[in-house]
C-alpha cells in the first residue's frame, strides 16, 4: 500500500520491545517505587507502549485497507483470522508461563510483584488470562502487569474494524457500526489510557491512510522533524524527581492530553521509516530481525524476570551492587532466550492463520485463501 516499506516498522517494533523489557528490568533490579529512577525507567516504558499503539494503528490502516478492498464489507472473517492467528498463541504461551510462576509464588518462592498482592490460579482466572478480561486479583494482573497495553490493543482493532465497516459499509450495517464506534469510545472514555491509546492508535492510522499525500511525506521526511519529536519525547523527564511522577502519567489530565498529542510527532516519523531510505530508516530496518521474536518477549517477559529476581531474593544468592547487576543482566538475557525460542514456535502468524482458514473453510465460512497482511 502506497510503496510502504515494513522492514524499519519491523526494526522500531523490536526497539520499542527492548526498551520495554530493560526498563522493566532496571526498574525490578535498582529502584524503589516512587523514587526518580523509577519514574524514568516508568516513563522509558511508557513511551515504547505509545510507539506500539501508533505503529499498530499504522499498520492496521494498511491491513484493513487490503481486506476492504479485496472483501468489501465483508472483511471482517479475515481480520479476526489474522489478528487471532498474530495475538493469541504467544498470549496462551505468556498465561501458561505466568501461572507456572504464580504457583511456585503460592508454593514456597515468595514472587517479588510490583503490588504484593494475593492472586487467583484457579481455571476462571486462566479464561480470563487468554481471553484478555483478566481482573484485578488474577495471577495474569498481579504477575504479568504489562499486559494492560495489549487488552488496549485488541479493543482498538475492535474499533478500527468497526470504523472500517462504517465506511465500507451501506445503510443499516453503516448506521451500526458508526454507532458502536461512538458507543465504545463513550463507554471506555474515563478508563484507564483508553482515550490516549485511541489517540495514539488514530495517529497512526490517519499517517497510514493518508501517507500518500505529497505534502504530508514532505514532512514525514523532515530533516528536523526526528530530533524535534526526541525533544518533546524526553521533556517529561526534567520533572522525574517531582513527587507524583508516576501517578501522573496515568491520571494527570493534563499529562494524558500530552501523551496523546505526542501521537502525531511519532505516526509521523514512522511515516517517514515507511517511506523513507535515508539513515533512522537504515538503522531501524537493521533491527528487523529481532521483530521474530518482540511480541513474545513483550508478553512473557514480567514474569520470567520476576522469577529471577525473586529466586536471588529468596535464596539470598549475589549480594551487593555487583550482585544485583548480575542478576538484571540474568534477569534480561533469560527472558530474550526464552521469548527467541518459545517464538519459533508460538510467534508463527502465516502458519495459524492457514490453520484458521482450513478451519473455517470446511465450515464454509471462508475462503481457504489466506490474503498476505503486514507482520505486525
Amino acid at each position: 500500500m502506497r510503496g510502504y516499506r515494513y522492514e524499519a516498522l519491523d526494526g522500531a517494533r523490536a526497539l520499542a520491545a527492548q526498551v520495554v523489557l530493560v526498563s522493566h528490568g532496571l526498574g525490578m533490579a535498582f529502584f524503589p517505587v516512587h523514587s526518580p529512577g523509577a519514574a524514568a525507567a516508568e516513563w522509558f516504558g511508557r513511551l515504547a507502549v505509545m510507539v506500539f499503539f501508533s505503529l499498530s494503528g499504522f499498520v492496521i490502516a494498511t491491513s484493513l485497507s487490503r481486506l476492504v478492498a479485496s472483501d468489501g464489507s465483508r472483511f471482517g472473517v479475515p481480520y479476526a483470522v489474522h489478528r487471532i492467528a498474530r495475538i493469541w498463541p504467544p498470549l496462551v504461551l505468556a498465561i501458561l508461563v505466568t501461572f507456572a510462576v504464580g504457583w511456585l509464588g503460592q508454593n514456597g518462592l515468595p514472587l517479588l510483584t510490583k503490588t504484593g498482592d494475593a492472586y487467583r490460579l484457579d481455571a476462571v482466572a486462566f479464561l480470563r488470562g487468554i481471553t484478555l478480561t483478566f481482573a484485578p486479583g488474577d495471577a495474569t494482573f498481579v504477575i504479568d502487569r504489562a499486559l494492560w497495553s495489549l487488552r488496549q490493543e485488541v479493543y482498538l482493532y475492535a474499533i478500527a474494524a468497526l470504523a472500517a465497516l462504517a465506511f465500507a459499509g451501506r445503510g443499516a450495517r453503516r448506521v451500526l457500526a458508526g454507532g458502536a464506534v461512538v458507543g465504545l469510545v463513550i463507554l471506555t472514555a474515563d478508563r484507564f489510557f483508553y482515550l490516549q491509546s485511541l489517540a495514539l492508535f488514530a495517529a497512526g492510522a490517519a499517517a497510514a491512510h493518508f501517507g500518500g499525500r505529497e505534502r504530508l511525506r514532505a514532512l514525514a521526511r523532515a530533516p528536523w522533524l526526528g530530533p524535534a519529536t526526541l525533544c518533546l519525547l524526553g521533556a517529561p523527564l526534567l520533572f522525574v524527581v517531582r513527587p507524583g511522577f508516576i501517578d501522573a502519567m496515568s491520571d494527570g489530565a493534563g499529562f494524558l492530553a500530552y501523551q496523546a498529542a505526542l501521537g502525531i510527532p511519532v505516526a509521523l516519523c514512522l511515516l517517514g521509516l515507511a517511506i523513507g531510505d535515508g539513515p533512522a530508516a537504515r538503522a531501524a530496518a537493521r533491527w528487523s530481525w529481532a521483530a521474530a521474536f518482540s511480541y513474545t518477549l513483550y508478553v512473557i517477559h514480567v514474569p520470567v524476570m520476576t522469577l529471577v529476581f525473586s529466586l536471588r531474593a529468596h535464596l539470598d544468592l549475589a549480594p551487593g551492587l555487583a550482585g544485583t547487576v548480575a542478576t538484571l543482566l540474568l534477569a534480561l538475557l533469560g527472558a530474550e532466550a526464552v521469548s527467541c525460542a518459545a517464538a519459533l514456535v508460538v510467534e508463527r502468524p502465516a502458519l495459524f492463520r492457514r490453520i484458521l482458514f482450513r478451519l473455517l473453510a470446511a465450515t464454509g465460512l471462508a475462503r481457504p485463501a489466506v490474503q498476505a497482511a503486514p507482520s505486525i
